[in-house]
């Protein structure tokens, strides 16, 4: 889910579509015979809302009116683009399996590769400026848009699932595996 125009914007993979509630609580289901599993969706930097699409390995943006386009830029890995946030850099970042993407609004695509990133899930930009991300390999990572990707691992992550900027500055996640009750 994600605030954007005329309200927060939601996907919904079981009918595949993606949705808008506004504060009055009108919901529209903008319905599309494109659309194959939508996972993610983030405010893009030229108004639009832009999504990752699994099922058709696909980038695609809605716009308020509910016109789609989808971007199939090669090298999606196939089921594996999963989570997409807007940098600082005025590109949209995705995650892709073993790589990072960056897709400019005109649709140019860059891969970012490393030999720690296994990434499918979350990415959110950080306060820093950099991308942050849950990595598979129980380990949070971060790229910065000139594309330097570190990796922070510790004994306490087990299982994130989750990342997003705190209004404290700090970057915060969900630790799945960890069930401690306090």
């Amino acid at each position: 889910m994600a605030a954007g125009p005329g309200g927060l914007w939601f996907v919904n993979d079981g009918t595949f579509s993606i949705g808008r509630i506004t504060t009055s609580g009108k919901v529209t289901d903008f319905t599309s015979f494109e659309l194959n599993i939508p996972v993610d969706i983030t405010a893009g930097p030229d108004g639009a809302m832009w999504f990752t699409d699994v099922g058709n390995d696909a980038i695609g943006r809605i716009t308020k009116a509910g016109v789609v386009t989808e971007f199939r830029p090669s090298g999606i890995l196939g089921g594996e683009p999963g989570g997409i946030a807007a940098g600082t850099d005025g590109a949209l970042w995705f995650t892709n399996g073993t790589s990072i993407g960056r897709m400019t609004t005109a649709g140019a695509v860059t891969y970012y590769t490393d030999p720690s990133i296994s990434a499918g899930g979350p990415i959110t930009a950080g306060p820093d400026g950099a991308l942050w991300f849950i990595n598979g390999n129980n380990s949070i990572g971060r790229i910065t848009t000139a594309g330097k990707v570190t990796t922070f691992t510790d004994p306490g992550i087990d299982g994130p699932s989750t990342i997003t900027a705190g209004p404290d500055g700090a970057l915060w996640f969900i630790n799945f595996g960890i069930r401690d009750v306090l």
